[in-house]
């Protein structure tokens, strides 16, 4: 006869009711954070966050070469100690545009909106109509009218330089909310019927030969003769940086005009002329500006830097632009469903590095966009999302764990000791609450005569005696990996095998019948000894697969085991009586006994046809113990 069963669950699989969590939906958690997080997003609160990381890019990514396309003729302190403090007279950038005279283009961050010498206008204004490519700037003002309404003003430079100017464009640059430029605005449409360009945008069409008929304004776009540049709702682009101050070709204006630079150097160049010296207090902080109490430091950017940068960015058309709305609500919802299924399950630190691994995949992603596609995609609400979920998950599943651990341990604290409880509560899995196949020996046992001895008697004194006998019983299942299934009346039933599987469960049960006759002989010489009738105890013994789980309803819910081999049990106990024994243990228990001192502690008793079942069923007791009982001596058999 085989006995070797596989376990298996029976019926559909459904999680365990001990370790069910706070939603049976794994994606509940994450999607609740993601509509947090997006909320927040829409709120700005991530906005300085994203700025940083975006400022930090260009930080680790560190300072590259713009190349001598574009230069800087820069009014620096050297020049003021040579040439004398500004304004310079008109004259002299005069000369300076005479040395110029072979650049590509020549753009003044330089405002000359009011007359000087008339002789000096004049020399200039000459100079910049030989030239043919001088880009002149003008400037936007912001002031208050009587109702509290912030108007717009223009301020162009004088009306006889701007005549022979070959463009105009205006020199105010924006800054985000923590007031460094990462964007310039390229067209303004408050002031004229037709866009009208900023500095860098109007030099880098007459170094081009762009015609302003050339220049077209479309939703999320600017049209440049060929060039296509990619644009905000404010008409804001984001500029490529090449490093931090001083990382464009800068030449001292003094250098100019004495000619230690040679006029040649500039041929087919695009100049930008402005100042540098921290009096005019033009200066921005760009992505790469860092404190100078930190080493590598890097101080703020002279503006006409900013300008050069913003020529270089549309020569090279590198320019930066925001991943649209949808793809970053995506890239959000993604980073924290992902999250959530490389945590769940794995526990703290698996979770740990799971979460890790997917912040560093949400980096790369995001840099190689940044760098190669040159597309910023949100990463602050990700990277915040990421962790929240790993706390959270954790968090979530160390509660339903623990608390899953208390219920366990109350439900089986019952039926198995305190080693077993632990031993479950150390692999959750071994648990199956809805119904499991497996082998288990099952016991029954019975104390022969209580009933006769109950009569008449108090029922205090009963129920103190029936405990004690019970509590000894108990003991022994237990000390021994048995769990205790019921009590029934004056007897009880119990299992070996679940819900922690023993190799030698059946060993361990006949261990219990052997012990607990040996604990009942002790008991009733201490009864015998104050003068009351002793108590004989019949154990039964069978074994075979079972199905074993909580029986009942979610109110009340029992650890129990249903199946034909624990029926067996029952039948096999009643026999005891049949034989005059006090320890029967079936053919099925005793085939699977490995050869050994249990094994060959038994003897055959004889074989009986029970009830439910075709065959006779042969049983077995113990050699060395004296268990025979008559009928007669047996005052509770009728």
């Amino acid at each position: 006869m085989n006995l070797s069963y596989e376990s298996h669950p029976v019926g559909e699989k459904k999680p365990p009711r001990i370790f069910s969590g706070i939603s049976h939906n794994k994606f509940f958690i994450p999607i609740l954070l993601f509509l947090l997080l997006q909320g927040l997003v829409m709120l700005g609160f991530f906005t300085r966050s994203d700025l940083g990381l975006y400022d930090t890019f260009f930080r680790l990514k560190g300072a590259s070469n713009p190349g001598e396309k574009v230069v800087i003729v820069a009014i620096d302190d050297s020049s003021i100690s040579r040439l004398g403090p500004p304004a310079w007279p008109r004259s002299v950038h005069a000369r300076l545009l005479e040395k110029l005279e072979e650049a590509r283009a020549v753009s003044f961050d330089l405002t000359f909106n009011s007359a000087q010498e008339a002789r000096e206008d004049q020399a200039f204004a000459s100079a910049i109509q030989k030239h043919g490519k001088v880009i002149l700037a003008a400037k936007f003002t912001f002031e208050e009218d009587e109702n509290g309404d912030l108007v717009q003003g223009f301020e162009p430079p004088m009306q006889e330089l701007m005549s022979g100017a070959a463009g105009l464009g205006f020199v105010n640059t924006p800054t985000d909310i923590d007031q460094r430029v990462r964007r310039s605005t390229l067209v303004d449409v408050n002031s004229f019927e037709v866009p009208f360009p900023s500095l860098a945008i109007a030099t880098a069409m007459v170094a081009q030969d762009i015609g302003y008929e050339e220049l077209k304004l479309e939703a999320g776009r600017l049209l440049l003769g060929k060039k296509e540049i990619p644009l905000t709702p404010l008409n804001q682009s984001m500029v490529k940086f090449w490093g931090p101050k001083a990382t464009f070709k800068t030449i001292s204006y003094a250098d100019v005009i004495e000619e230690k630079i040679p006029p040649a150097y500039f041929k087919d160049k695009i100049v930008l002329i402005g100042s540098i010296t921290p009096e005019d207090h033009d200066f921005v902080t760009t992505p790469y500006t860092t404190s100078n109490m930190v080493k590598g430091g890097a101080l703020d950017t002279p503006g006409v830097e900013i300008h050069a940068s913003i020529v270089q960015t549309f020569l090279e058309d590198s320019w930066y632009r925001e991943a649209e709305k949808p793809f970053n609500i995506a890239f959000l919802l993604l980073a924290g469903l992902l999250t959530s299924l490389v945590v769940r399950g794995r526990g703290p630190w698996k979770g740990l590095i799971g979460t890790v691994l997917v912040t560093l995949a949400s980096i790369a992603l995001v840099y190689g966009l940044w760098e190669y596609q040159r597309i910023w995609l949100s990463l602050a609400a990700p990277l915040a999302l990421i962790l929240l979920t790993y706390v959270v998950v954790t968090a979530t599943e160390f509660i339903r764990a623990e608390l899953g651990r208390r219920k366990t341990k109350a439900m089986f604290s019952r039926y198995v000791s305190a080693d077993v409880v632990d031993e479950l509560l150390k692999n959750p899995d071994e648990i199956s609450l809805g119904g499991k196949k497996q082998v288990v020996t099952v016991m029954f046992a019975d104390i022969r005569g209580f009933t006769a001895f109950s009569e008449n008697k108090d029922p205090v004194d009963v129920i103190n005696r029936l405990n004690e006998y019970l509590t000894a019983m108990t003991d022994s299942i237990q000390s021994h990996g048995g769990t205790l299934d019921k009590y029934l009346g004056d007897g009880l039933m119990a299992f070996f095998g679940a819900p922690v599987y023993f190799e030698d469960h059946v060993e361990r049960a006949i261990k219990v019948a052997r012990e607990i006759q040996v604990k009942v002989a002790e008991l009733n010489q201490k009864w015998a000894e104050q003068g009351a009738v002793p108590l004989l105890v019949a154990v039964g013994i069978n074994t075979g697969p079972v199905v074993v789980g909580n029986v009942g309803s979610p109110e009340r819910m029992d650890y129990t085991l249903i199946g034909e081999d624990a029926n067996l049990a029952s039948r096999v106990e009643a026999l005891t009586k049949l034989f005059e024994t006090l320890v029967l243990v079936s053919e099925r228990s005793y085939d699977l006994l490995p050869e050994g001192e249990t094994k060959s502690s038994l003897h055959y008793v004889g074989e009986e046809l029970v009830k439910g079942f075709t065959h006779p069923i042969k049983v077995y007791s113990f050699s060395d113990l004296d268990l025979h009982f008559e009928k007669s001596q047996d005052k509770g058999f009728k």
